[in-house]
Parts: C-alpha cells; structure tokens; sequence
C-alpha cells in the first residue's frame, strides 16, 4: 500500500468512527425532540433525521368524533396544513407537560422509539390532560442512525 492509500484509509476510518462515537441512542434523540417546545429547539434536531422522514399526525378526539390524521415528508414545508392547524388550534394553551417516559425496542436490526408523555391543556376555558404518544422508527444512516418516520398521537378521550 502507498503511503497516500494508507493516509487516505486512515483518514476514512477515523472519520467513521468521529461520526459514529458521537452518535446519540435513538433513546435520546427521542426525548430531545419530544422536549422541544420552540422552533429552535426543533431546529437543532435536524440532523437527527434522515433526509426521506416522514411524520405522520393522528388526533383523537372521542364522544365518536372522527380522528383527524394528517402527514407530511418532513424536508417538506407543510403550507396549507400548517395554517389549518393553526386555526384549528385557536385558544389552545399547555399549562404543564410531564416528563416523557420512553421506551425502546429492536425489530429486525430496526431501533423503535416510544415516548408517552401527558399534557395538561386550557381550550377555550375547558381544562383537560391529553397523552401525547410519540413513534419513532430509526434506520442505519450515514454511519449512524436517523428518523425514518415518526406517528404522534395527541389522544384527547
């Protein structure tokens, strides 16, 4: 082996391992995206996900109303249904927000990711706790893992 193949492999591999020494579990990675609660927060994760993400949004009101589900490609701007759930969401405000409790499991080589986490809310003067259900599916990406797709559920029953 030349002495430039040699610098070239060694350099290669101590790229790959800076990238996946610093890899967080899908375990945190979760929590961190679940805990964050302003756009620059959420702007932070970024790259925890992988450039095809998709995010899948369901809400289930109960008293036998129709669940609301919506989703989108994440690396995509989501227009008209941002403005929608904004709307929609007129006089909503969380009062407290526990601490997510997460759970993990390997399927097939594939990191799944549950975080559960209970929301005390205020809409339009109706006091109530929804448990917002995160589903986080990893996949091998880049020398690390990322996002492949993510179900939240908002359950307001």
């Amino acid at each position: 082996m030349k002495p430039v193949q040699a610098t070239f492999v060694g350099v290669l591999l101590a790229s790959v391992l800076v990238l996946t020494a610093h890899a967080d579990a899908p375990e945190d990675v979760a929590a961190r995206i679940v805990q964050a609660q302003d756009e620059q927060s959420l702007l932070a994760t970024w790259t925890d996900w992988h450039p095809d993400a998709e995010h899948r949004i369901i809400i289930k009101y109960g008293l036998g109303q129709k669940d609301d589900v919506f989703s989108y490609r994440v690396a995509d701007n989501i227009g008209s249904e941002e403005a929608e759930l904004a709307e929609a969401l007129q006089g909503y405000t969380e009062t407290k927000r526990t601490e997510p409790e997460i759970a993990s499991r390997i399927e097939q080589g594939i990191s799944h990711v549950t975080a559960a986490t209970h929301v005390d809310y205020n809409w339009k003067g109706y006091q109530g706790r929804m448990l917002q259900t995160d589903e986080f599916v990893f996949e091998p990406y880049l020398g690390g893992t990322a996002i492949r797709s993510l179900t939240t559920t908002y359950d307001y029953r």
